[in-house]
């Protein structure tokens, strides 16, 4: 199968974070599965946490996903735990797309009565975190969110060539949680859960799971597209705010907004 992976940043300078999401996925990945990364526009990455250029983005990573779909891909999916764009771009594709925090938050909860959240030190994305987990229905089963203490400035570009001490902070937050009540830890951060995988860091002391959001949303995204090409389950629900939008229409409001 053909699966389109949309990341929230552009190519050009992403290089060495890219190489290591191909690492992780290629340990997990079917052997007849086939990724096809795609890239936004957004240049700097500190700016998905400010809701101006989130939103922009987002509606870049619709079309990415619009775009993979035309093309031929089996399924999509964005590389980022704030899921931006998925629900939206369910509603002009007719291929499985999967948001991995979505995803990774429900299987979590299906590993542990409760889990806690790892995620970077910004604040906006830590208040982002938990209003996705209040968003899927989960609050109830979350015992916090702990941010860790490296800055974003320093974790991701001094983590990806020496990711040792961006894990151990990881770890430390994480144990923080666990003393909290939580028996299934989940990571808040694309950056931090392919560092964090990279590391070999997927479960803790008491056999306490470590879920790194990509991986999940890789596989997620394979069992989807087995399910509606040979399960002949459709690839969302219809009804309601993801009812499709006919491509006809589609291309006239992109034509309205210059896009």
């Amino acid at each position: 199968m053909e699966l389109a992976v949309v990341h929230i940043n552009a190519q050009r300078g992403s290089e060495p974070y890219t190489e290591m999401v191909t690492a992780v996925f290629d340990k997990v990945k079917r052997d007849d599965t086939e990724i096809r990364h795609r890239w936004a526009k957004l240049k700097r990455a500190s700016d998905t946490v400010f809701g101006y250029p989130y939103l922009l983005n987002s509606v870049d990573v619709i079309h990415n996903i619009l775009d993979a779909s035309r093309q031929g891909a089996h399924g999509a999916m964005v590389a980022c735990s704030g899921d931006p764009g998925i629900t939206e771009a369910r509603t002009l594709v007719d291929i499985p797309v999967v948001g991995p925090w979505e995803a990774t938050l429900h299987l979590a909860s299906s590993y542990a009565y409760r889990f806690g959240v790892v995620t970077v030190e910004d604040l906006a994305w830590a208040e982002t975190c938990h209003s996705l987990i209040a968003k899927n229905g989960l609050l109830d089963r979350c015992v916090g969110v702990e941010r860790i203490e490296t800055p974003s400035a320093r974790a991701f570009t001094e983590g990806f060539a020496n990711p040792d001490f961006v894990v151990a902070d990881v770890e430390r937050q994480a144990r923080r949680l666990v003393d909290r009540g939580a028996g299934a830890i989940v990571i808040g951060s694309a950056g931090l859960s392919t560092m964090t995988a990279a590391a070999g860091l997927t479960r803790l002391k008491g056999d306490i799971p470590v879920f790194e959001t990509l991986s999940v949303g890789l596989k997620t995204l394979e069992m989807r597209v087995d399910l509606t090409v040979k399960g002949g389950l459709p690839p969302t629900s219809r009804t309601g705010y993801t009812q499709r939008l006919a491509d006809a229409d589609t291309d006239r409001v992109r034509g309205l907004f210059g896009l």
